[in-house]
């Protein structure tokens, strides 16, 4: 959290310094002026960047999830699965973005379809989107389908 603010407070900071050059031509060398103004968009990424990371802290902090058993209605067969966190992750994503995908499991390949259905709790949206940002949702599980030409 001090890292939001104190990028915060240096793009500010570094916007004000570039505007007062700018107001008074000749108060700073043109060089000086380019390294200011190329350097708000780095800071204001990276104070994005770091609230970013903040919000996913804190929405993951409070957050202890249990194995989700459902079952996936798809192709005209039903799939019982339990998964972890991460693939149920991965599974939420998918069917909240309508993907088309195959879920390889040691069990066998379940195919996601733009119709499949599921009965059970999936994690949150704001759990799947954190895990996403702080680059734990690793979805080797799921492989994209190809594109027929």
């Amino acid at each position: 959290m001090i890292g939001t603010a104190f990028f915060f407070l240096l793009t500010l900071l570094s916007a004000l310094i570039l505007v007062v050059f700018l107001l008074r031509a000749g108060a700073a060398r043109p060089l000086t002026v380019w390294a200011l103004a190329a350097l708000l968009p780095v800071l204001a990424a990276m104070t994005a960047a770091n609230a970013g990371q903040a919000r996913a802290n804190r929405v993951l902090s409070g957050y202890r999830p249990a194995p989700f058993q459902v079952v996936l209605h798809t192709a005209g067969r039903d799939y019982p699965l339990t998964l972890d966190l991460v693939a149920a992750g991965c599974l939420e994503r998918t069917m909240r973005l309508r993907g088309e995908s195959n879920l390889e499991l040691p069990q066998g390949v379940v195919p996601i379809r733009k119709d499949t259905a599921i009965d059970g709790q999936l994690p949150p949206t704001a759990v799947v989107e954190a895990l996403s940002l702080r680059g734990q949702l690793d979805c080797h599980e799921f492989k994209p389908l190809r594109k027929r030409r």
